[in-house]
């Protein structure tokens, strides 16, 4: 289900925050959580053991990533982008400043100057999570994941040697706790 509000209801207000989330795309494992208000986004990545631009064969097959790609592998990619998207790993948690910083380049979690911040919206996010049952609290098991896995795998599925790579990726991670 769907948390929302009639935009055009008689009496709507504006919410003073925006809560987002994401998890499993297809066969790419993730959890991450997000708060964002009209100034601040807080961003909470609970698998931050892993790279941004996870392998995923739906996402992969897109001329963008592929573009970003290729200028990775040629070694001309812009060193803020290479920084950010194809780092092995991602910070646990990511504070940015809207105003200030529209396109989220500066991640402001770790600076001394803005920890009363990180701590309120590290408290909007969790009670959040807290006041809606959130799920995504609780990893999805390796037969979960497998029994998804054969869906795709199966009979007429698109089950290229890329997506086969990507799964294998994916549990061996799992394994190793990334």
């Amino acid at each position: 289900w769907m948390q929302g509000r009639d935009l055009f209801a008689t009496d709507y207000s504006p919410r003073e925050a925006v809560f987002a989330a994401r998890d499993r795309c297809d066969e790419t494992m993730d959890h991450i959580r997000s708060v964002r208000t009209s100034r601040w986004k807080y961003i909470r990545n609970y698998m931050h053991q892993r790279p941004h631009l996870q392998p995923c064969r739906y996402k992969d097959e897109k001329q963008i990533v592929q573009r970003l790609r290729e200028l990775h592998a040629a070694g001309t990619l812009d060193a803020l982008a290479e920084k950010l998207l194809f780092a092995d790993s991602r910070p646990p948690e990511e504070l940015y400043d809207l105003q200030s910083d529209p396109h989220e380049l500066t991640n402001l979690a770790e600076l001394p100057a803005f920890r009363e911040q990180l701590l309120a919206m590290r408290k909007r996010l969790a009670d959040w999570e807290t006041n809606t049952r959130d799920l995504g609290r609780v990893p999805e098991s390796n037969e979960r994941y497998d029994a998804e896995m054969k869906v795709y795998l199966g009979e007429g599925a698109k089950a290229n040697s890329e997506l086969l790579r990507n799964i294998e990726r994916n549990q061996r991670w799992a394994a190793d706790g990334k």
